[in-house]
């Protein structure tokens, strides 16, 4: 065990630390600088300390459980941008009873040192959410400067806790403390190489400490999940020795959000059945045909209000005031599915991009969003999330866990079951941007006119069609013609159409259709008699992803998707391509026999007419960091042809 933990531990022993009052945490008085002698001298901020404390004990008469939390860092700051990240300090303070103690002080590299006077804190509050802050600025912080801070919070217990240990810069030297009553036990889990958890008892307190030295920088890179890949620390309480039980288990948190969604007070009952008789169901025969009008009608009444009063679960309030909060819209649309015959499943999982569902970990944090399941033909809805409809919900709860709650009903009696299972990300093929493009040259053969018909559905369209209905016209113009002007920044557009502007939701699923026609200059250079076509740039800007540095995450895709482009090129007469065989591309990557990735691209010339296909799609979420080398290849291929020059000639 680290040298600092053991003080600690035998510091409570020292006190026959009962834990029943607070322990001050203290920092080093009079502490010399860090001597990193030539090391780290190219990172812009260096952690220095980054610890992280959580205190859990009974006070006052009712022995009431308080959690006092405490943060102290030391940062190093070796350039201009890196201080004015890092002497501006925001504590947050949802949910704090007190702010216990505060220090901060900077020690420059001369040695001296300048204390934070308290006077200059300030506070912020965020309307929206009510939550605030306490801010303040270290002053006299000059670049080479050592900035040091900590502070402990007073709040009410929680129960679950997650930590990073793992940032854009360096840690020299990171470290957790978890102090608790000896009956209540806690479980961890390390992520992403962070050391376990340590743990040893003193006296009447539970101790677990955990130590990580120089941790590495983690880069944002492309295709990756960030937090996802982070090293981090899940805790949550296990065990009440007390009550001699297990704690939070997925059991219990199936039992309480089965009695939050799926069973009703008598009133809302009453008043689902009555919003059913105003929902156009007649007609309609199979059960998905119902929900999915249930989920439109639902949709376009209701609306999301995350900052909602906790009334806002309640089914009469969010028909009166229509706006409800996510469990509300979630027990509106589930019972409304009942009551037409499905058996429906509450779907509670966590956005992966944030930090993806553990289903090994019963830790409540992971419960952040809401789906409905329908075991009827397999599908998902996303019950607050107006721009998706029935079969396709947030593309980051998917490729996941999650938790699924039904409900079972044996000799009269119903209560729940749960399962963790796999939430499914969608096809390539349900995420396809096709794009038709005629391109003819004008008579003096500097410009182009360029026909294009470009058709999407899936994640690519379903904002375009949530929000087109609500902007003003002007808007609507802007946005069109956004999706044309990705080809060509100085297109003047002559005819922009998109094909039927009503949406409905029987026919969500059907691509969004662009039909336009512009002229541009831009893909055309003149080298004397010589035509330079940036044919590549037909298909639009491509990430690119040359990479001198070793991949240090694993692959993570959105979604998964598909192109097509089909461009066809009439050649001014009597001129002919000299290059056509560079339009040949390629790559792919196969895994157990399947082509998971490909970019594949070819030519057929018939007279003056050049047809071109260019075939590109990504049909796996997740790919190791190991064969990072050949994701890169095929990603790289598409920004490779977007560079193509034909060149022709008479």
């Amino acid at each position: 065990m680290h040298k600092s933990f053991l003080i600690l531990i035998a510091f409570l022993a020292s006190l026959n630390y009962v834990h029943a009052q607070h322990l001050k945490y203290e920092w080093e008085e009079d502490r010399e600088r860090y001597d990193l002698g030539n090391s780290f001298t190219d990172e812009a901020l260096i952690y220095l300390k980054y610890h992280q404390q959580f205190e859990y004990i009974y006070e006052g008469e009712d022995r009431n459980l308080y959690l006092y939390q405490t943060e102290h860092q030391i940062m190093r700051a070796n350039n201009d941008n890196a201080l004015a990240r890092s002497n501006r300090i925001y504590i947050p303070m949802r949910n704090a009873l007190e702010l216990v103690e505060l220090h901060a002080r900077t020690i420059n590299k001369d040695g001296s040192v300048i204390e934070f006077d308290k006077s200059e804190i300030k506070e912020l509050e965020d309307e929206e959410t009510g939550s605030g802050y306490k801010i303040f600025a270290i002053e006299g912080a000059e670049v080479g400067s050592e900035i040091e801070y900590y502070y402990t919070k007073k709040l009410e217990a929680d129960y679950f806790g997650r930590e990073f240990f793992q940032f854009s810069e360096p840690i020299i030297k990171g470290s957790f403390v978890l102090l608790a009553p000896s009956n209540l036990q806690f479980v961890f889990k390390s992520y992403n190489g962070l050391p376990e958890i340590k743990t040893d008892t003193v006296e009447n307190t539970n101790v677990y400490t955990m130590v990580c030295e120089n941790v590495p920088a983690l880069r944002e890179e492309e295709f990756s999940s960030y937090n996802g890949s982070r090293q981090r620390l899940e805790f949550k309480l296990g065990y009440n020795e007390a009550t001699g039980r297990k704690l939070f288990q997925w059991s219990d948190a199936s039992q309480l959000l089965y009695g939050r969604a799926f069973l009703l007070e008598k009133e809302e009952s009453k008043a689902l059945e009555d919003l059913l008789k105003d929902i156009k169901l007649k007609g309609l025969k199979t059960i998905p045909e119902k929900v999915a009008a249930i989920e439109d009608f639902i949709k376009t009444s209701y609306y999301l209000n995350e900052n909602a009063p906790y009334e806002a679960s309640s089914i009469p309030f969010i028909l009166e005031n229509r706006i409800g909060s996510k469990l509300g819209l979630t027990k509106l649309t589930l019972n409304a599915f009942k009551l037409v015959g499905a058996n429906p499943s509450l779907v509670l999982t966590s956005d992966r991009s944030e930090v993806p569902f553990d289903g090994e970990f019963e830790s409540y944090n992971y419960l952040q969003e809401y789906l409905i399941y329908l075991p009827e033909d397999d599908s998902f809805v996303a019950p607050y999330n107006p721009e998706f409809r029935y079969g396709m919900v947030p593309a980051t709860l998917t490729a996941t866990e999650g938790l699924f709650i039904s409900q079972v009903t044996e000799e009269g009696m119903a209560f729940p079951k749960y399962e963790i299972k796999h939430i499914p990300a969608l096809p390539a093929a349900d995420n396809l941007d096709k794009m038709d493009v005629n391109v003819t040259f004008n008579e003096d053969l500097t410009t182009n006119t360029v026909h294009l018909k470009r058709s999407f559905n899936g994640y690519q369209a379903a904002f375009i069609k949530a929000v087109y209905p609500l902007i003003e016209e002007a808007r609507k113009e802007e946005l069109l013609k956004s999706l044309v002007k990705f080809l060509a920044a100085d297109a003047n557009i002559t005819t922009l159409e998109m094909k039927d502007k009503e949406f409905h939701y029987k026919t969500w699923e059907d691509p969004l259709v662009i039909d336009s026609e512009f002229t541009s200059p831009s893909f055309i250079e003149l080298a004397g008699d010589i035509i330079l076509l940036k044919v590549g740039e037909l298909i639009g800007p491509q990430t690119e992803m040359y990479q001198e540095n070793e991949r240090m995450t694993e692959v993570e895709n959105d979604f998964n998707r598909e192109y097509q482009r089909n461009i066809t090129i009439t050649l001014p007469e009597g001129y002919k391509v000299e290059n056509l065989e560079d339009l040949n591309f390629d790559e792919k990557v196969v895994e157990d026999g399947e082509t998971i990735f490909y970019f594949k691209s070819g030519y057929e010339l018939k007279g003056q007419k050049l047809k071109i296909y260019v075939n590109e799609a990504y049909e796996e979420i997740y790919y190791p960091k190991e064969k990072f080398e050949a994701f890169r290849t095929v990603i790289n291929a598409a920004a490779d042809w977007n560079k193509i020059v034909l060149v022709m000639s008479k």
